[in-house]
């Protein structure tokens, strides 16, 4: 009986069952009183036709008393019956028409009214107690819905007391927590989208003027070859600059979104580093910086032969994750770390230990001042001497999160800038 958890349905069986028991009560009390008036009223008809009758038969007044008393045969009530039918006297006869037995009857029908009415009126009072304490509790939950509908989520909802409504009501606290907490999350998101579309235009509107520019130029056929071959070449850049732009905005918004399926398994982090020096090998000798790789197995500076490299290190330092996209972001990091290294050199270190595996990239390049530093990871973040437009760390960051990791950074100015990134494994 799961019912009798519920303090409003203790309380009412505890008063319900008090009233029956006081019904039962008095109402033992009105038959005892009833029976005794009838015994009494019997008692003095006896007396009243036992005087006349000894008044007239006085040496037959034992007998007479004993046969006014006694319990009566079958064959006598018949015969009584057959006598007092003769004279009106029937079972069908109106009760009001019989002395005495007419009064305790009219008193007998008033008591019973009065003690039926309090008992009825008393189940009546507990039925309205008990409802309204039940529909003043669901206006309170209709009242915190419409407040909850108006973005109110302050409204009290507190139940001390064990049951159903108590469920009811946490279970309502917790909806109105998911609740906020999905309105919260859906501002952030219509305000991310917003700062997102105007970031995005802000970007965009810059390579756009430029390529209305070349266009207006190239249109004039006074132009010399020279110059239109220096503004074609212009036009491209930008048009590159403008793709990579489109492209990675794309894969932030997708892994930002979660509509990525991570293609997650067990993978060389050895071979991937080396397949993230190889991309950026041409990018590293225009800008003249010296990319060399580092574990807590061995050391090797970047050789040319990738394939060669793969074979030597197939088995070195095996994670789970997805090749193609923490490839990635280390590409991201790294190509930041040429940018800013020119003529300089790069460091990749890997260590590995039961816990985490963690990938270091340490570049002696201009540095981050502090005032950037916490906000390098911001999409579309400028720094005050950086030409880039801040999406490659921000996707990079994400990516590595998305995985299960986490990404730091410190970094001094002249001095350079160090990039660890921690992937956990299982346990």
């Amino acid at each position: 009986m799961k019912e009798l958890i519920n303090p409003e349905l203790k309380k009412s069986s505890i008063v319900l069952l008090f009233i029956v028991i006081i019904f039962i009560f008095i109402v033992n009390m009105w038959i005892t009183f009833y029976f005794n008036n009838i015994k009494s009223q019997y008692i003095d008809g006896r007396a009243a036709m036992l005087s006349t009758m000894v008044e007239k038969f006085p040496n037959l007044e034992a007998d007479l008393v004993e046969a006014a008393f006694k319990v009566p045969t079958k064959e006598e009530i018949k015969l009584g019956e057959k006598i007092i039918d003769n004279y009106g006297y029937k079972d069908n006869i109106n009760i009001m028409y019989i002395d005495g037995i007419n009064e305790a009857f009219k008193n007998s029908k008033f008591i019973f009214i009065i003690i039926g009415s309090t008992f009825g009126g008393l189940l009546i009072l507990l039925n309205y107690i008990q409802y309204r304490g039940i529909y003043s509790r669901v206006r309170n939950l209709t009242r915190a819905s419409k407040e909850i509908l108006e973005e109110n989520y302050d409204v009290n909802l507190y139940e001390e007391k064990e049951g159903d409504f108590a469920k009811l009501s946490y279970g309502f606290k917790n909806m109105r927590q998911v609740l906020q907490s999905q309105m919260v999350d859906l501002k952030k998101e219509k305000e991310f989208l917003v700062n997102v579309l105007s970031d995005i235009s802000h970007q965009l509107k810059t390579p756009l003027s430029a390529l209305i520019i070349y266009n207006d130029i190239l249109s004039n056929k006074k132009i010399s070859e020279d110059n239109r071959e220096k503004f074609l070449h212009n036009s491209k850049t930008q048009l590159n600059r403008m793709d990579w732009l489109i492209k990675s905005i794309l894969k932030l918004a997708k892994v930002d979104a979660r509509a990525i399926e991570f293609n997650m398994k067990e993978n060389s982090l050895v071979n991937t580093i080396y397949e993230v020096i190889d991309n950026v090998a041409m990018m590293a000798a225009e800008n003249k910086v010296n990319i060399v790789f580092e574990s807590n197995m061995y050391e090797e500076t970047v050789i040319s032969n990738i394939e060669e490299i793969n074979k030597k290190n197939k088995n070195k330092f095996m994670f789970n994750y997805d090749e193609k996209w923490l490839g990635e972001a280390l590409i991201n990091i790294v190509k930041n770390g040429v940018e800013h290294s020119y003529n300089g050199e790069i460091h990749i270190e890997l260590e590995e230990n039961p816990i985490n595996t963690k990938i270091v990239i340490r570049d002696n390049g201009v540095g981050i001042s502090e005032k950037d530093l916490p906000n390098i990871f911001k999409r579309f973040y400028k720094g005050g001497k950086s030409e880039s437009v801040g999406i490659g760390l921000s996707l990079s960051k994400s990516i590595i999160e998305a995985q299960g990791g986490y990404i730091e950074v410190k970094s001094k100015v002249d001095i350079g800038t160090e990039f660890k990134i921690v992937l956990m494994k299982s346990i």
